[in-house]
């Protein structure tokens, strides 16, 4: 059976992919990334323009694999939009305990950038505000009373867990991430079914 044979532009973005997120975008130079791909200078330049559009693809790249991933695994796991919600935590914590982690590959890129309007940190801001936009349709879909904001208090926890597992290297926290997204879930879900407007459900205890 003959090998499917790997594009140079596909040789250069799975170069960029394992390098960009295990070393950092800006600490891997275009002549290591050129190396691990077997490829010329100018397969580079004429497919993506420069190191930073190759970045930018490499991102892009990795946010729709991610995105397809997790669909898929949410399919086969969840019914309900609270199941795809906590699934979706679950499938966090799995990846997390594989092995080594580097923190959110989305996250980095944007601390790396010297510019919020960069291109590689436009990519890495509309990833992460498609996850929380998923969040919110779940949490609308289950007629909690602030699925917006729920879906910004889904979106810290998973960042967290994220940043955590790369800080400690242990994936622990994302456990512990998930129990707190189920209780947030079920704490909307009392107060959409009580008609409460939510504004309490993560309100402090504040004694008299």
């Amino acid at each position: 059976m003959t090998a499917t044979k790997i594009s140079p532009r596909d040789r250069l973005l799975k170069a960029a992919d394992d390098l960009f997120f295990k070393e950092g975008i800006r600490a891997v130079g275009i002549n290591r990334i050129l190396d691990e791909a077997q490829t010329p200078i100018m397969t580079l330049y004429r497919h993506f323009g420069s190191k930073d559009g190759l970045a930018a693809a490499y991102l892009e790249r990795r946010g729709e694999r991610n995105a397809e991933e997790v669909a898929s695994e949410l399919a086969k796991r969840a019914s309900t939009p609270r199941e795809k919600i906590l699934a979706t935590f679950d499938i966090i914590v799995e990846g997390l305990e594989q092995g080594e982690f580097r923190g959110c590959p989305f996250i980095n890129a944007t601390v790396e950038m010297a510019s919020p309007d960069h291109e590689v940190a436009k990519i890495a801001r509309r990833y992460k505000e498609a996850g929380r936009q998923w969040f919110a349709e779940f949490a609308a879909e289950a007629g909690v009373p602030d699925p917006a904001g729920l879906a910004i208090q889904l979106t810290v926890l998973l960042d967290g867990a994220a940043a955590a597992a790369a800080l400690y290297q242990d994936s622990s926290g994302a456990t512990y991430a998930r129990s707190a997204a189920e209780a947030l879930v079920d704490a909307a879900l009392a107060a959409a079914s009580t008609g409460s407007t939510g504004d309490d459900v993560c309100a402090p205890a504040v004694a008299d």
